[in-house]
């Protein structure tokens, strides 16, 4: 197979992936090859940004949350999960200090913000905030039926907000994008159009500090690991079908190349947080709200028994609530070729 460009993309979470892309391994480690790697954000045609989302774009590759891959999956596309990797990130229910909201409890009958994005074919926040309530109301004994979905519509796309800047490194999603992903819920709550709304990631710190909002629950302080499972946890690094297929040197080069930046983050904890400050629009401080004190040692891909099940009980969840339109196929989804080259390497060593 030819190949003169693979094209890749990160969200805004912290990986491994992005830990190379900042350090020039991705670009330096294929040069010799005479192969090109793009981030989508280096083009400015809408379309191929969009992949980030579709997985259209071929020869590419990504990291980031699993609700558009299980979705363009379950859509008939072949992205592949060559490794998972799970963090650890804020997930914080949210009120106002007088709000008279203090527990998972007190969400009994209250207005619970559910943003619905009008454009995007792939509405993975919205899928994201109704499971994030449905956690918190089900830890409290409760469920939707006991409180209220309330709806805010947010007409621009996912994409609208992408960054204007077109290098060949740059991620789609900087601080500007961050900083307003949830200016419409934001709203909803600060004119109490809702009496609750549910952040996480990055993005928890930063909403909760604009509405001077109080944490009513965390999602990841809660004992059962199933508790916890959102769109970026676990996160997923796929490949796409084609590529691993006609070319699986390139695939387990690829892995090789985020388990040792993963290794890097693990003995440079300053600087690898001070990336992963970067690569989620957060000032540096803010890092150790966001995620778990130890995010750098956490960034390695693995295809573990416990993270599979995480990634099939994500699928069931979508399944059940209609975001994906039918059963995916995990054992054709999860391709552990990749990084069972990398492992038979090492044991050889």
């Amino acid at each position: 197979m030819s190949l003169d460009t693979i094209w890749y993309t990160r969200c805004p979470v912290p990986t491994a992936f992005s830990i190379a892309v900042q350090l020039g391994w991705i670009e330096e480690a294929f040069r010799r090859d005479g192969i090109a790697l793009r981030s989508l954000a280096s083009s400015p045609d809408r379309t191929v940004r969009q992949s980030h989302f579709g997985h259209s774009q071929e020869n590419s590759l990504r990291h980031g949350g699993n609700i558009p891959p299980l979705v363009s999956r379950a859509g008939g596309g072949d992205p592949r999960v060559v490794g998972l990797s799970r963090t650890g990130s804020a997930k914080l229910v949210l009120a106002l200090p007088e709000s008279g909201i203090r527990s998972a409890e007190d969400l009994k009958g209250k207005r619970l913000s559910v943003p619905r994005r009008l454009h995007d074919p792939i509405d993975f926040w919205r899928a994201t905030i109704r499971r994030g309530f449905g956690v918190a109301l089900e830890s409290a004994g409760l469920t939707w039926d006991d409180a209220v979905a309330v709806d805010v519509p947010i007409a621009r796309t996912f994409v609208d907000d992408s960054t204007d800047r077109t290098g060949a490194t740059d991620t789609l999603w900087d601080s500007r994008f961050v900083l307003g992903h949830q200016r419409e819920e934001i709203l909803a709550l600060l004119t109490g159009q809702v009496d609750a709304i549910f952040s996480h990631g990055s993005i928890a710190p930063l909403v909760k500090a604009i509405a001077g909002a109080r944490t009513v629950l965390d999602l990841d302080a809660l004992p059962d690991a199933a508790q916890r499972v959102l769109n970026d946890d676990p996160a997923t690094f796929t490949i796409s079908g084609a590529l691993i297929d006609s070319r699986p040197d390139i695939a387990a080069r690829l892995v090789e190349i985020v388990q040792r930046a993963a290794a890097w983050a693990r003995g440079h904890e300053q600087e690898a947080k001070r990336i992963i400050a970067n690569e989620t629009g957060l000032p540096e401080d803010l890092v150790a709200h966001a995620y778990a004190p130890d995010v750098h040692a956490r960034l390695d891909l693995d295809l573990s028994d416990q993270n599979l099940a995480a990634l099939r009980l994500q699928h069931d969840r979508l399944l059940a609530d209609g975001v994906i339109s039918a059963a995916v196929d995990l054992g054709a989804f999860v391709d552990a070729r990749p990084l069972g080259a990398l492992s038979g390497r090492q044991a050889a060593e």
